[in-house]
Formats: C-alpha cells, sequence, structure tokens
C-alpha cells in the first residue's frame, strides 16, 4: 500500500512540473473561426470559440494540434487554425480614401476588427477600443516607444459602426448647428472610423479630450514627429482645411502604412494630394 501512495505522489510531482513548465509561445492570430477544446480531441467539449483575426500566443502540441493561452489557461485547437504574426490589409482595404465625397455603405465593418492591447478611454468591450489588427498592432509598437520616452498616450475613440456615427453627427447638427457639425464631425458613412483604421489620441494632459493645443503637449509634440514611422498620418493637418474639408485635428490619425506615410511626411501631402498623385 505504502508504494502505491509513493506512486501516486511521484506520478502528482512529475504531472505537476510539466504542466507547470515554461513553454515557449509564438504570436499570432486565428485565421478562421475557431473552437478552443479542453483536450485534443474534437469530439470533447468546446471551451470557447474565437473570432477570425483574434490575436493569440500559442505552441504547437504535436503533428495536428496547438495549445492556445489565454491568461494562465492553456486550450487545444487544430493548429490549421492558427497563423503566425499578424493579420495584413490588403492595399486596397489599407489605402481606402473615405472623406466628404467618398463613403462606405451602412453595412461596411472591416473582418480584422480587434480589441486594442493600449491604454483606451472607453471601457474594453466598447466598440470604439476596437481597431483593424495591422493598425492596432502598429498603434501599439507607436505607444510603448512613446511611453520609453516618457510619453504616455490613450486611444480615445478607434473603430465606429456607422450607426455610432449617425448618432454623433446628429447630436452635433442639434447642438451646433450643420456648418459646425461639418467641420469637425464626419456624415455616417463618411467617418474614417468606419475603416477600422482611424483614432483619436488623447493624454492625461489633456484631461482624456480633444482640442487642437494637444500639439503643444510633449504627449503630442512626439507623437506628430513620429507618426509616420508607424505607419500612420495626421489625418486633418493644419493649413490643409480646404483639401480636407475638416478643421485641424492634431489627435486623429490614420493608418496607411509606413512607406505611404513616409511620403505624405516628406511632400506634406494629405491623403487626398496623395491619392491625386498616387
Amino acid at each position: 500500500m505504502k508504494r502505491i501512495v509513493a506512486l501516486l505522489i511521484v506520478c502528482f510531482m512529475v504531472n505537476l512540473s510539466v504542466t507547470a513548465a515554461t513553454t515557449t509561445t509564438t504570436a499570432g492570430y486565428t485565421v478562421q473561426s475557431t473552437k478552443l477544446y479542453g483536450r485534443a480531441l474534437q469530439t470533447s467539449p468546446v471551451l470557447k470559440t474565437l473570432p477570425t483575426n483574434t490575436p493569440v500566443q500559442y505552441a504547437v502540441y504535436n503533428r495536428s494540434w496547438s495549445n492556445v493561452y489565454i491568461g494562465s489557461t492553456r486550450y487545444f485547437t487544430p493548429s490549421t487554425n492558427l497563423k503566425a504574426g499578424i493579420p495584413k490589409l490588403s492595399s486596397t482595404e489599407r489605402l481606402r480614401l473615405v472623406n466628404k465625397q467618398y463613403g462606405l455603405s451602412k453595412t461596411y465593418r472591416s473582418s480584422q476588427l480587434v480589441p486594442l492591447t493600449i491604454p483606451t478611454v472607453y471601457q474594453k468591450g466598447s466598440e470604439r477600443t476596437l481597431m483593424a489588427a495591422e493598425a492596432a498592432h502598429a498603434l501599439a509598437r507607436l505607444y510603448y516607444d512613446g511611453r520609453k520616452q516618457g510619453h504616455t498616450l490613450y486611444a480615445l475613440s478607434a473603430y465606429r459602426s456607422y450607426s455610432t456615427q449617425q448618432s454623433i453627427y446628429t447630436y452635433w447638427v442639434n447642438t451646433r448647428g450643420t456648418t459646425y457639425a461639418s467641420l469637425y464631425v464626419a456624415r455616417p458613412g463618411h467617418s474614417e472610423h468606419q475603416t477600422g483604421l482611424a483614432v483619436d489620441m488623447t493624454s492625461q494632459r489633456m484631461q482624456m479630450g480633444l482640442a487642437a493645443s494637444f500639439d503643444q503637449t510633449p504627449e503630442g509634440k512626439w507623437m506628430l514627429a513620429n507618426a509616420h514611422q508607424y505607419g500612420f498620418i495626421v489625418r486633418y493637418p493644419k493649413g490643409k482645411e480646404a483639401i480636407t474639408g475638416y478643421n485641424y485635428e492634431p489627435w486623429h490619425l490614420r493608418y496607411v502604412g509606413v512607406n505611404e506615410a513616409t511620403t505624405m511626411r516628406q511632400q506634406n501631402w494629405t491623403f487626398e494630394e496623395w491619392w491625386a498623385k498616387r
């Protein structure tokens, strides 16, 4: 009996050491709606389901299965559901021009929307904390590099659906009139936020609000000087109001890709000017 008990203790300790062992994981994303299981068997219960393009940390388990880690919990899923890296946008999506002349349908919604990992003003779970994965990844690099320099930024509003934009536009028209609204707020279907590639940034120094004086703060100055290195442009720059149709917004970033953003900065072009010369 003592031998049996001793053997069980040894087995338990071996199993514990295997479970507690550090696993090297790979950053990736789901390529389709992905079921997570408690065991490497598709007949076992489904514990979670992840949407397409969800960022995950994973490690290969065997020839057909991989482990997905969410917090400290390990799940199993067929390896064909996962891909290393981050989802990439097509150039058509990444460089889609949205302004007062060119719009989006009521039902348009990027298939690559993922939650932002940087600090946000809105509570996580709000649609305004979503962004297309490639842009969200670039924004995270901008945020962490800025923080290393002592500049802490916050994302105020990223993705906004057609219906959300409609509510915002209606509010400002009723509050300040159509003329004012047209200078600061896009009509529903004509907001860059609906693409999932735009984000309004702020800081504690701005009391988490939006104002042109953001460009005078240390955080704003750093962001404006470096955004292009991460693929972002200041979408509505000062002195270009007649071209963009909107007043100066130093807080509004739009993801277009590093090469394009660098070109626009070097040439002092708006997105509209780049489009006309591309």
